[in-house]
């Protein structure tokens, strides 16, 4: 999904979860996947699989730190926070796991 230079375009130019949202936008708009869902609001950036129960909500502290925050889905369809969190300084962190992420979907179709 992600190429080295998407990879390192993302490690060394986003500093924000909208900078992020939009970098990722991007990348999954030449792969035209309609079941991956990415949004951004109230300073997360969330993304998801129609198909799958897991996904990941991504922002930053007051510190600027990243948190990681693993999204669970509920029966009406709907995400949840779950009280797995990741915290990192590394925005090559943030970007690995979306990676890895995205990865794990497209191997499981």
């Amino acid at each position: 999904m992600l190429t080295k230079k998407e990879l390192a375009d993302c490690i060394y130019n986003v500093l924000t979860p909208y900078d992020l949202h939009e970098k990722i936008k991007a990348v999954l708009a030449t792969t035209a996947n309609p079941d991956i869902i990415i949004t951004y609001g109230n300073g997360h950036f969330l993304i998801g699989h129609k198909k799958y129960r897991d996904g990941l909500a991504i922002a930053t502290d007051g510190f600027g730190v990243w948190e990681i925050t693993q999204l669970s889905t509920t029966e009406d369809k709907s995400y949840d926070f779950t009280d797995n969190v990741s915290r990192t300084e590394n925005t090559e962190t943030v970007v690995r796991a979306l990676a890895s992420l995205l990865i794990a979907w497209e191997e499981n179709q």
